[in-house]
Parts: C-alpha cells; sequence; structure tokens
C-alpha cells in the first residue's frame, strides 16, 4: 500500500512538472501590413497606404531564452531595407530602439531586397547593442515581448521609416496536451484495484 502512494505521488510531481516546463514556451502570431503604421507624415493618421501585407509567428522559450521567428511578406511598395523588432512602444506608438535586430544591421540579402519575401531563424537572445542606446539585456527584450510592447517593422526604399509593421501583441502559451485528466484517470484507476484488495483481503 506504501508503494502505491509512492507511485502515486511521484505521478503527481513527474506530470505537473511536465505541463509547467512546457507552459515556458510563449507564441506570438499577427498580421503585418500598413494600418499599424504610424510614422508618414504626408498622411493625417500617419499611415502609409501601402498594399503590402504579411504574417509573422515568434516563439518565445523562457527556461532557455530562446527565441525563433517566422516573417513573410508581400506586395511592398519598395524594396525591403531593414527588418527590426522595436519597442517598448503601445499599438499606436513607434520606437526607434531595436530589441531583436534581423536586417539592417546585417545588410538585407540580395534575394530578399525585393517587394515580397520570408525569413526565419532561431537563437539565443544577447546583450543588444544599438548605437545611440544604452545596451539591454535579455530579460528585458522578455518583458517587453510579453508585455505586448514589441512590433516588427518593414522598412523600404519608398518608407525608410516603415511601409508596413505587425504588433506583436499578447502572446499565448502554446497548446499542451492537460495532464489532469490522465492523472484524475490513474489515480481513479489505482485507488478501484486498492479497495478490491482490500475487499479480497477481507
Amino acid at each position: 500500500m506504501h508503494r502505491f502512494i509512492h507511485l502515486i505521488v511521484f505521478l503527481i510531481v513527474f506530470l505537473t512538472g511536465s505541463s509547467t516546463f512546457a507552459q515556458g514556451e510563449l507564441v506570438w502570431t499577427f498580421d503585418i501590413n500598413e494600418q499599424s503604421v504610424k510614422n508618414n507624415a504626408a498622411e493625417p493618421d500617419g499611415s502609409t497606404n501601402s498594399p503590402g501585407i504579411g504574417f509573422g509567428i515568434v516563439t518565445l522559450d523562457q527556461d532557455t531564452q530562446t527565441l525563433s521567428y517566422d516573417f513573410s511578406w508581400t506586395g511592398l511598395v519598395g524594396d525591403l531595407t531593414k527588418l527590426h523588432i522595436h519597442g517598448p512602444a503601445s499599438f499606436d506608438q513607434s520606437n526607434p530602439q531595436h530589441i531583436i535586430e534581423i536586417f539592417g544591421p546585417p545588410e538585407v540579402p540580395a534575394d530578399l531586397a525585393t517587394t515580397f519575401g520570408s525569413v526565419s531563424d532561431t537563437f539565443e537572445l544577447q546583450t543588444l547593442e544599438q548605437v545611440g542606446f544604452d545596451p539591454i539585456d535579455p530579460d528585458f527584450i522578455i518583458d517587453t515581448l510579453i508585455n505586448g510592447q514589441a512590433y516588427l517593422n518593414v522598412h523600404t526604399t519608398v518608407f525608410g521609416m516603415g511601409e508596413i509593421r505587425g504588433n506583436l501583441g499578447q502572446p499565448l502559451p502554446q497548446s499542451v496536451p492537460e495532464p489532469s485528466s490522465i492523472l484524475v484517470l490513474l489515480i481513479s484507476a489505482s485507488c478501484l484495484t486498492a479497495r478490491r484488495r482490500r475487499n479480497a483481503s477481507a
């Protein structure tokens, strides 16, 4: 009976721990368009009226501070010149500070210096140094992302300050199987087995 109790405790700790680890991964999915751009002085609302559109996915493993991204865009008016994640900023504000460098620096590859393309990468967050700003550490970057204060800015030859933009918004935990239902079934089955053994011994 004691071994049975120890087994149940072990299962509770194991399943709970597995769930906690899985929940350490956060995901952002967002659209990229001109509606989020507010830095064009020629328009009353600051928009660029660009027909360009795109989509982005960002994944952050908080335990390892590893970030992955996958961005795609098409229909730009100008050719791509720079691509960064900026912040902290609210959804209707801009901030020249970068928190993730993608292109500019480094230079945009020749095959992406056009009106459409896609890019993806996975890397461990490091302290970021940008000219004109104090260095920012990974914790600051993560806080900015989690607080929904980050946006992807797509700079082009026609709109140097950004032609289209994607506000990352709030992250969502990655969907993982909940262990609670499995745990309940295991405990119920084990308790039923123990009761039958007691009845048989009686």
